[in-house]
């Protein structure tokens, strides 16, 4: 049977079954509450990941930028030169390009040049006077047939870039397009994706340019810039170079590539950090990226040209960007829903008590209320009350709008809304203070904390309160305070802090010397470098003032201080004095400032270059003494040659008589002899008499090549060749021979030794085809690329009996044979006259064969000798 409920229980069993439904409905809202939280806390996550994403993009592209123009700052030096000179001499230029920091201020540049616009026909008075500037050995690769060309007249640093001097960047399309671009705007031009020689190998870059005019000028068409043009300076920019600090400031935190055009196809990528674009052919999309979490795209301009820079994120930022946040608030919120349900059921028991407790609470709540109000009535603070035993927050509009939300948007509010928009890294030091007040060490709790807001950035805040009222048991239960919004004022002392900071390192472990000072020549401050570059302390230094610093005698003093009155800053050389008496030169460079009293004050850097002087001299005493040298050993050089021709010449000339008489004897003695044996001996007689009257000739001949004149002219080498195959085919009529000689080959030489050439090459196809069935000789021309210049080779092929290639160094040196004299028969010094001759027309000639299956003769032709 069922135990009947008494009227006297019947209201405590309706206030438990009241406090269970509130039980069961406080959970149902806590879990639902803590799901949103979830979610939000993750979505907040996933904003931050893509702002912090997007900083880092933003970073990148304008550290991407600045080292694509940073070539400009060199250029526009280097105009400046020119626009300070009425004639740059290369020893001038080579100063400026030293004075520079490239690896420092200018990671990948490889140097910087000047450009000439040379009209083909004053092609040879542009090469004399660059070798009377400083370079005996400047020629120029004339390719193509362009009425001008854009010839690199020097660069610096010359070592690093030797192959580029005298070469025509005009001939090649794409930077002939940049200069053209360059001269048609008057503006700095970057040129499209080019390939850079290397010390190992070619690498991808771009030419910056930027043409130099007259001083005085001010050109403002096309066709005045070319009227007005000295030229255009250059500087080659190596891609790889110019990335690898991009890499270094990314941090493994993102991938990026870098695309020559506003479009990002496969065969406009010209660099690819992690290569993962290598395989890709055609348009290149988000589907290439479907991989990353985040990827973004920016526009790069640098040098007047449209770049495009793809980023997308990495494996270790994805990392970062994962948190175990949103799991952890999910367990806590149901832990809390469940505590705070069994908390609601606990209370319920107690109705009548809570219910009293409250109508105190709320009468106190409204009196610290309006006394709040009346405190903060007409400022911009938020307001915060906070029942410190049930957890329960009631904050204002301007609270919740300080970090971005609406008040309704925050509800319910409790305990976690504050630690849950708080910056975890500030939590431990909050409770900490909290403690100390409620302990009564502070009359205050008074902190500055970061809290995320809405847009998921940190905004600074100053959070003030104290506990208004205390349990009986002398616990806190209400405590307000007041929200105050300080995030610009933390920017600013922040940005103030680090920019103090780096200057001041920069001030004290700079190598040069810096001083403060004023214009009357008081010295303010100087760094150590200063200190120890006079051998002074700062005292010392001050005592001295500018007057006890720089020599008295030094002229160029005064109007170096009349420019920086006139202009603010100013560049010189000086004199200067240390602490010891003695003086060394100086190089300094002075600017004005106004100090925070609103007074005119100067920072002046300086730097000691005795030993640059020093060096300077010695090298010009050095250059003067090894000219000197050269032209005592060229003149011995020149006695010691003629000599030689001259004892060669006599004896060649002086064996052919005994030669001759030997011969003529040997034949009297064989009609006189009828001995099988004596005529035998007779023979083998004659026949040494024959290969020493040969080697004689040669020896004439080796002799005479060495003084001929050189006479250039046009040839036709088609033409000589024929006639000489003419003359070879009527001397062995009988032979079936294969002749193909190419036509209209017509060059600059001297005709009578290019006939000797011609006769030995082809002679000896001739001589080595004689035991083929069927004779092949061939004479044609064919290009060989050597770096960016086509060069011309001509070539006589046979297919003879050949050599082995192990003994082609023998080839063409006096008097060496790879064939018994019985088999062909000759002297051995043809070829080594074929040598001195293709050298002297500045050539080079070179054989390839195999035993058995012919040879060939390959030579080219280039500026003849004297």
């Amino acid at each position: 049977m069922s135990r009947q409920v008494s009227p006297a229980e019947e209201p405590s069993i309706n206030r438990q079954r009241a406090a269970a439904g509130m039980a069961g409905l406080a959970l149902a809202v806590g879990l639902v509450f803590t799901g949103l939280g979830v979610f939000w806390v993750h979505d907040s996550i996933q904003s931050e990941a893509r702002a912090r994403f997007d900083r880092q993009v933003d970073r990148l592209q304008a550290d991407v930028e600045n080292r694509l123009n940073a070539p400009l700052v060199g250029l526009r030096g280097a105009a400046g030169v020119y626009a300070a000179s009425h004639s740059v001499e290369r020893a001038e230029f080579r100063a400026y390009v030293e004075s520079l920091q490239l690896q420092r201020d200018f990671p990948g540049v490889r140097g910087f040049g000047f450009l000439a616009r040379v009209l083909r026909d004053d092609l040879g008075r542009f090469v004399s006077a660059e070798r009377g500037d400083g370079a005996p050995a400047f020629s120029v690769s004339a390719a193509g047939s362009a009425p001008d060309l854009y010839v690199v007249k020097y660069i610096e640093p010359e070592a690093d870039n030797h192959a580029l001097p005298g070469k025509d960047l005009g001939a090649d399309a794409v930077r002939r397009e940049a200069i053209e671009e360059a001269l048609a705007t008057g503006a700095p031009t970057l040129s499209k994706a080019v390939m850079l020689p290397g010390v190992s190998r070619e690498e991808r870059g771009f030419v910056y340019l930027l043409p130099v005019f007259r001083t005085g000028t001010d050109p403002s068409t096309p066709a005045q810039r070319r009227a007005a043009l000295l030229g255009l300076l250059f500087a080659p920019l190596a891609v790889g170079e110019v990335m690898s600090g991009a890499v270094a400031a990314v941090q493994g935190q993102a991938d990026f590539e870098l695309f020559d055009g506003a479009r990002a196809t496969a065969d406009q990528l010209i660099y690819d950090f992690d290569g993962h674009l290598a395989a890709v052919r055609g348009e290149i999309g988000p589907a290439h990226y479907a991989d990353r979490l985040l990827h973004a795209t920016r526009a790069i301009s640098a040098g007047g040209r449209t770049l495009t820079l793809h980023v997308s994120s990495t494996a270790a930022f994805e990392a970062q960007a994962a948190s175990p946040l949103p799991a952890l608030l999910g367990l806590g919120g149901a832990a809390l829903s469940l505590l705070l349900a069994i908390c609601i059921w606990l209370l319920g028991s107690s109705r009548a008590r809570a219910l009293a407790a409250a109508q105190r609470m709320t009468l106190s709540l409204a009196h610290e209320q309006q006394r709040l109000l009346s405190m903060v009535e007409g400022t911009n603070v938020g307001t915060w009350e906070w029942n410190v035993q049930t957890g329960e927050i009631r904050l204002d509009e301007r609270w919740a709008g300080i970090i971005g939300y609406t008040l309704g948007e925050l509800q319910p509010a409790s305990i976690q809304t504050w630690r849950g928009q708080s910056h975890p890294d500030d939590l431990a030091r909050s409770d900490a203070l909290l403690e100390q007040h409620f302990a009564g060490l502070t009359p205050y709790y008074d902190f500055e904390a970061r809290m995320r807001h809405k847009d998921g950035r940190w905004v600074w805040v100053l959070v003030r309160g104290r506990v208004s009222a205390w349990t009986d048991r002398r616990r806190p239960a209400l405590m307000a305070g007041t929200l105050m919004d300080i995030t610009e004022r933390q920017m600013a002392q922040l940005a103030l802090r680090n920019s103090e900071e780096h200057f001041r390192q920069l001030y004290e472990t700079s190598m040069d010397g810096i001083l403060q000072t004023r214009p009357d020549g008081q010295v303010l401050h100087a760094n150590p470098a200063a200190c120890a570059l006079f051998g002074m302390s700062l005292d010392e230094l001050r005592q001295r003032g500018r007057h006890g610093l720089v020599d008295p005698g030094d002229a160029r003093l005064q109007p170096m201080l009349e420019e920086r009155q006139r202009e603010g800053k100013a560049c010189c050389e000086l004199r200067m004095l240390r602490g010891d008496g003695s003086y060394f030169e100086c190089e300094l460079s002075s600017s004005m400032y106004l100090d925070h009293g609103n007074e005119a004050c100067a920072n002046v850097v300086l730097r000691d270059i005795t030993a640059r002087m020093r060096a300077q001299a010695r090298i010009t005493e050095l250059n003067t003494e090894l000219e000197q040298r050269v032209k005592r050993r060229t003149a011995q050089l020149e006695a010691s040659n003629r000599d030689l021709q001259e004892f060669a010449h006599s004896v060649a000339h002086d064996l052919r008589q005994p030669i001759i008489a030997i011969g003529g004897f040997s034949g009297l003695l064989e009609r006189m002899v009828t001995d099988p044996h004596g005529k035998h001996y007779l023979a083998r007689i004659k026949a040494g008499v024959q290969q020493a009257g040969e080697l004689t000739e040669a020896l004439l001949a080796l002799a005479n090549l060495s003084r001929v004149q050189l006479r250039p002219q046009a040839v036709d080498l088609s033409a000589i060749a024929r006639s000489v195959m003419d003359n070879l085919q009527q001397q062995g009529s009988r032979r079936v021979a294969s002749i193909c000689i190419e036509g209209d080959l017509v060059v600059q030489a001297d005709p009578m030794l290019l006939r000797l050439v011609m006769e030995e090459l082809l002679g000896n196809a001739w001589k080595f085809t004689s035991r083929q069935s069927c004779t092949e000789i061939s004479f044609g021309v064919r290009a060989v690329a050597v770096g960016e210049v086509a060069q011309t080779v001509y070539e006589v092929k046979d297919n003879g009996v050949g050599f082995e290639m192990a003994h082609a160094g023998k080839l063409f040196r006096s008097f060496q044979r790879l064939h018994s004299p019985v088999d062909f028969p000759g002297a051995g010094v043809g070829l080594a006259n074929i040598r001195r001759i293709i050298a002297r027309h500045g050539g080079q000639i070179w054989a390839q064969s195999a035993v058995g299956q012919g040879a060939s003769f390959c030579f080219t032709l280039g500026r003849h000798r004297t």
